[in-house]
C-alpha cells in the first residue's frame, strides 16, 4: 500500500500549480493548458478525494481533457484561471483540517 502523503504535500502541490499561474499575464491565464497539465491537477483531486473522502462534495470538479486538432496533443477545456480557482479551493479546504 503507497505511503499517504501529508496534508502539507498536498498543500504544496496546489500551491505549485497557483504559484505558477500567478506568474502568467491575463492572457495567458484565459488559455487552456495542456492535457498533461489538467491530467497533473486530476491527480491531486483524486488523492485528495481518496485521502479525505468527507471532502467530496466540496472539492471543486476534474477538469475535462479532450484531443487538439491533430489527434496526438491534448488540451483541458478549463482554463489556466480555473485550475487556479480549483487548486485555491483545495488549499483553503486542507487548510482547514485539523488532522
Amino acid at each position: 500500500m503507497a505511503e499517504k502523503l501529508s496534508k502539507n504535500d498536498l498543500i504544496a502541490k496546489a500551491r505549485g500549480f497557483t504559484n505558477s499561474i500567478a506568474k502568467m499575464d491575463e492572457k495567458q491565464k484565459s488559455t487552456t493548458p495542456s492535457g498533461e497539465y489538467g491530467s497533473d491537477y486530476n491527480k491531486l483531486r483524486e488523492i485528495v478525494v481518496r485521502q479525505y473522502p468527507q471532502l467530496t462534495e466540496l472539492l471543486p470538479p476534474q477538469v475535462h481533457l479532450y484531443a487538439g486538432a491533430s489527434g496526438d496533443r491534448h488540451y483541458t477545456r478549463q482554463s489556466y484561471s480555473e485550475i487556479d480557482t480549483f487548486c485555491e479551493q483545495i488549499i483553503q479546504l486542507l487548510s482547514g483540517r485539523n488532522d
